[in-house]
C-alpha cells in the first residue's frame, strides 16, 4: 500500500530509461544516426501532443440540436432558472434551462434509438429510470436488470416540493423502491432514501444507477465529452470514429472497502464529481454524489462498449460480493454482504450555459458546491510562515532512517540526522531559496517503517531529543514550516503502542487485515513482512494522545499520510465500524489536530479530509489514460487553486524532468524533493530502496533552479483562482486566473507566437494583472 505509487514511479523512469537504451542500440547496429533524447522531429512530436497525455485543441463550434420537451411529459417543478418535467407513464424525467430554452432528457432521442439495432434488453435499459443488479437470497447468483425488463410498476407517485416521490415495485423480486426527483436553487437533485428500500420476498439489491442515460449521446450526434474524475481529470470526446472497448471506466469513490472486497488494486476516485457537455460553451451538466458516496462508483460507458451512446452516472452499492474462504487451502464461496450499506444515496446535477459549459466551469462549480457545503479551508496559502509570504514554497522531505537486516536483528539506517537537516536548510536559504516547508519522515526510534504507528520519541540515531529541538528552533526562527511525518492506518506487528490481535480492523470474513507491506518488485529481502490496517478508533485514541505531546514538544505542524485517503470498514469487535463511520473518525482525528494548533499537510487527500487541510501533498498531475479517454486535464486544480497550497510529487522521481516543470507550472502545483544526506545506494536493502536518487549534493543546483522557475511563474497568481483554460494548439496552453494574469506554457520543441505574446520552446510566458 505505500510503496504501490512509489513502484509506478520507478516503472515510469526505468522504462523510458530501458527505451532510450533500446533506440540507442538499435541505431547503433544499423550505424544510423539516433535520435537525440527528448528531440523528437516535428511529426513525433505532432503526435506526442495530440495523445490523451494533454489536452487537444477545442474544435470550432458546431450545431447543437435542442429537442423540445415531450409532449408526454408534466411540469412538476420549476425552481425559476430550470423547469422539470416528468412522464407519468414511464417516469422519464427532462430538465429545461429557461434561459437558454436547452432540453435535458433521461431517455436519448427516439430519433437517435432509431439509428441503432439495439435488442429488447437495451432499448428497456435506456428508457428505465433506473438500472440494477439483485440476486436471490438463496443462491447468491448475481443479475443485471432494469425497471422495464422486470415489467416493474409505480404503486405510488406523489408530488414534493419541486418534484415527484415514486415509489416502484419490482414484483418478482419482491423488491419497492421509492425515489425522489425534486429541483432546489442549487439544481436537481435524485435521491433513494435508506429506508425507501423494502425486500419483501427472496430478491435482495446490489446495486442501483439511477437515470444512467441523462445527457447520453449517440456517437457525435451532439459535439462535446464526457469529463470522469480520473486522476487530475480525463475528458472522453464524442465521436463518429468507432472503436470497440470491452470495458467502461469504473472509477470506485475513495477507492474500493478492502476489508470487503480484498487488497486487489482499485481505481480511486478521491472527488465524486463527473459531467456531460452538449457542445463547449453551450450547455453542461455536472453530477456530483452527495450521500451514499462512501459505497458508490462513477461509471462511464464510451461509445463502442455494448451500444453507440455515451453515458455516465453513479452506481450505488448496496451490498458487496466478497469471497467467503472455508478452508485453510483457501476454498471457498462468493456471498454478499447481508446488511445494506448506510443511509441515503444521491446526486445532484447543477446544469451549466454559456461560457461556464465546459470542464473549467465544471470545476468553478464543484469549488463553490464544496464551499458551500463547509467541505474546504477557510484560507488560502496556509502552507507554510515563510518570511515572504509572496514566494511559493518548496517542500523538502527529509528522510531521516529506515531499517535494514542485521546479524541478529534490524536496525536503524541513519540517512539524514537533525543536524544534517538543519545544514541542508541552512544551504537553501543561502542560495536563495526563501520559502520552505520541511517534513521529517523516518524521525522516530525504528525509522520509517520499523514502527507503526511511530511512538513521539526522536530517534537516537539521528540526534536525540537535543538534536531535534536544535531543529526545531532553528525552523522557528528563520520562519520554516517544520513538519513530522505520521500515519494513522498502517500497524506493523511489534509495535509497543499497539496489538496486531486487538487494533487491527477486521475483514467481513473475519480475519485480520493484513497485507504485504512491502512489494517484492521493491526489496525481496522484505516480501514477509506483514501490515495492518489499523482500527479508526485505535487511530483517533492514538493521535489525540501524540497530537498533545507533539504541540508540548513545540511542533506546530504534521504531514499526514494514508490516513487522508484509505478508506474502509471495520467488521471486528462488538460494534462494527462502516465506512460513513470511518470519515466521522478521521474528521474527529483531524479537529483533535485543530484543537491543538497543529497545521495538517495531508498526502492525496479525499473530498471529506480538505476542509482539515493546511496543504495538499502528491496533488494527481495526469490521468491514468485509458484507451477510451481523449484528453488529461487540470480539474483537482482548477477546483482547488487559491484555496488550498498543493504540491506535486517529488520532482527528484520524475521521467522527465524539463516536462514536468512545466506541467506544475501549468497546473498551478509547487515543487517537492525527498532528500537525504547519505548517498542513495546507502538505501539499497530498506523498504524505501526504490528512493534511487536522494542525495542532496546531486540535487542542491535543481532544486534551486526549480523553485525559481516556480515564483517566477507561480508567484503572481498566489492565491488567486484558476478559472479559464485554452489550447490554441497542439502542445500550447493559456490557463487565465481571476487577478487577470495569463500563464502560458510551451511544451513542443518550436517558438510559439499568436502575434501578441511569445513562448520560447520547451518553457513558459506570465502576462497580464498587476505583477509588480
Amino acid at each position: 500500500m505505500p510503496k504501490r505509487n512509489a513502484i509506478v514511479r520507478f516503472g515510469l523512469v526505468l522504462g523510458a530509461a530501458l527505451l532510450a537504451g533500446s533506440i540507442a542500440h538499435a541505431f547503433g547496429e544499423t550505424g544510423q544516426t539516433a535520435p537525440q533524447p527528448g528531440v523528437p522531429n516535428a511529426q513525433e512530436e505532432l503526435a506526442f501532443f495530440q495523445s490523451n497525455r494533454y489536452t487537444s485543441p477545442e474544435p470550432p463550434a458546431q450545431y447543437v440540436p435542442v429537442i423540445p420537451v415531450g409532449k408526454d411529459f408534466k411540469l412538476v417543478g420549476d425552481n425559476g432558472s430550470l423547469a422539470l418535467y416528468m412522464n407519468m407513464e414511464t417516469y422519464a424525467i427532462q430538465i429545461k434551462n429557461k434561459a437558454t430554452g436547452y432540453v435535458w432528457s433521461s431517455v436519448p432521442d427516439e430519433r437517435a434509438m432509431a439509428k441503432e439495432e439495439l435488442n429488447d434488453d437495451w432499448k428497456n435499459v435506456m428508457l428505465s429510470p433506473f438500472i440494477l443488479e439483485y440476486f436471490d437470497a438463496e443462491d447468491e447468483a448475481l443479475a443485471t436488470s432494469n425497471y422495464r425488463s422486470l415489467q416493474g410498476k409505480a404503486v405510488a407517485a406523489k408530488p414534493i416540493p419541486n418534484g415527484m416521490e415514486v415509489t416502484y415495485a419490482l414484483a418478482d423480486l419482491g423488491i419497492r423502491l421509492t425515489v425522489r426527483t425534486a429541483l432546489d436553487d442549487q439544481g436537481l437533485s435524485v435521491t433513494l432514501p435508506g429506508d425507501g428500500i423494502e425486500e419483501q420476498g427472496n430478491g435482495r439489491l446490489a446495486s442501483i444507477q439511477l437515470y444512467p442515460f441523462l445527457g447520453a449521446v449517440r456517437r457525435a450526434d451532439v459535439p462535446g465529452y464526457l469529463f470522469i474524475p480520473d486522476g487530475s481529470g480525463a475528458l472522453i470526446r464524442f465521436t463518429d470514429h468507432q472503436t470497440r472497448f470491452d470495458e467502461p471506466y469504473v472509477g470506485q469513490i475513495y477507492g474500493h472497502d478492502m476489508t470487503t472486497t480484498g487488497f486487489g488494486w482499485s481505481n480511486r476516485v478521491s472527488y465524486p464529481v463527473f459531467g456531460i457537455v452538449h457542445g463547449a460553451e453551450r450547455n453542461a451538466l455536472m453530477g456530483t454524489v452527495e450521500q451514499g458516496q462512501t459505497n458508490a462508483e462513477i461509471v462511464a460507458y464510451p461509445s463502442g462498449v455494448n451500444t453507440n451512446f455515451y453515458w455516465i452516472s453513479p452506481r450505488f452499492e448496496i451490498r458487496y460480493a466478497y469471497f467467503q474462504p472455508t478452508s485453510q487451502s483457501m476454498g471457498g464461496i462468493n456471498a454478499f454482504t447481508k446488511q445494506r450499506t448506510e443511509g441515503d444515496k444521491q446526486v445532484r446535477y447543477a446544469f451549466l450555459s454559456g461560457k461556464k459549459a465546459d470542464y473549467a466551469g465544471m470545476a468553478a462549480a464543484y469549488r463553490a458546491s464544496l464551499q458551500a457545503r463547509g467541505m474546504l479551508p477557510e484560507a488560502s496559502g496556509a502552507a507554510g510562515d515563510g518570511a515572504d509570504a509572496g514566494d511559493v514554497p518548496v517542500q523538502i522531505d527529509f528522510l531521516g532512517g529506515d531499517i535494514e537486516p542485521g546479524i541478529l536483528s534490524k536496525h536503524v539506517v541513519k540517512l539524514t540526522s537533525f543536524a544534517d537537516a538543519q545544514a541542508i536548510l541552512e544551504d537553501l536559504q543561502r542560495q536563495g531559496v526563501r520559502r520552505v516547508t520541511a517534513v521529517l519522515k523516518g524521525w522516530n526510534a525504528g525509522g520509517l517503517n520499523g514502527v507503526r504507528p511511530a511512538k513521539p520519541a526522536y530517534a537516537g540515531e539521528l540526534g536525540g531529543r537535543s538534536g531535534f529541538e536544535a531543529l526545531r528552533n532553528y525552523a522557528q526562527q528563520r520562519q520554516i514550516a517544520l513538519h513530522l511525518y505520521t500515519n494513522y492506518t498502517d500497524l506493523l506487528g511489534g509495535s509497543p503502542r499497539t496489538s496486531v490481535r486487538s487494533d487491527a480492523a477486521r475483514m467481513v470474513t473475519d480475519r485480520l487485515a493484513e497485507y504485504s507491506y512491502v512489494s517484492k518488485f521493491v526489496n525481496a529481502l522484505y516480501k514477509d513482512m506483514k501490515g495492518y490496517l489499523l482500527r479508526p478508533a485505535t487511530a483517533l485514541r492514538l493521535a489525540t494522545d501524540d497530537f498533545a505531546s507533539l504541540r508540548e514538544d513545540g511542533l506546530t505542524h504534521l504531514t499526514l499520510d494514508g490516513t487522508g485517503f484509505i478508506l474502509f470498514s471495520d467488521y471486528g469487535g462488538k460494534q462494527p465500524v462502516n465506512r460513513t463511520e470511518a470519515v466521522g473518525a478521521y474528521g474527529r482525528l483531524a479537529d483533535e489536530a485543530a484543537k491543538r494548533s497543529l497545521g495538517l499537510a495531508i498526502n492525496e487527500p479525499n473530498d471529506y479530509m480538505l476542509k482539515h487541510a493546511e496543504s495538499i501533498l502528491n496533488v494527481p498531475m495526469e490521468s491514468s489514460q485509458f484507451m477510451y479517454t481523449t484528453d488529461t486535464v487540470p480539474f483537482v486544480q482548477m477546483a482547488l487553486h487559491g484555496v488550498v497550497d498543493y504540491y506535486e510529487g517529488y520532482a527528484n522521481h520524475q521521467a522527465d524532468p524539463s516536462e514536468s516543470m512545466l506541467r506544475m507550472i501549468e497546473y498551478g502545483a509547487y515543487p517537492s524533493f525527498i532528500l537525504t544526506k547519505e548517498p542513495s545506494w546507502k538505501l539499497q536493502n530498506t523498504p524505501s530502496s526504490e528512493l534511487f536518487s536522494t542525495a542532496y549534493e546531486d540535487w542542491a543546483p535543481e532544486i534551486k533552479r526549480l523553485y525559481d522557475k516556480a515564483n517566477e511563474a507561480l508567484k503572481p497568481v498566489r492565491n488567486a483562482y484558476m478559472i479559464a483554460r485554452a489550447v490554441p494548439d497542439y502542445g500550447i496552453v493559456q490557463v487565465r486566473y481571476d487577478n487577470g494574469v495569463d500563464i502560458w506554457i510551451n511544451y513542443t520543441g518550436q517558438e510559439y507566437s499568436d502575434g501578441t505574446v511569445r513562448v520560447p520552446a520547451r518553457d513558459f510566458a506570465v502576462t497580464g494583472g498587476d505583477r509588480s
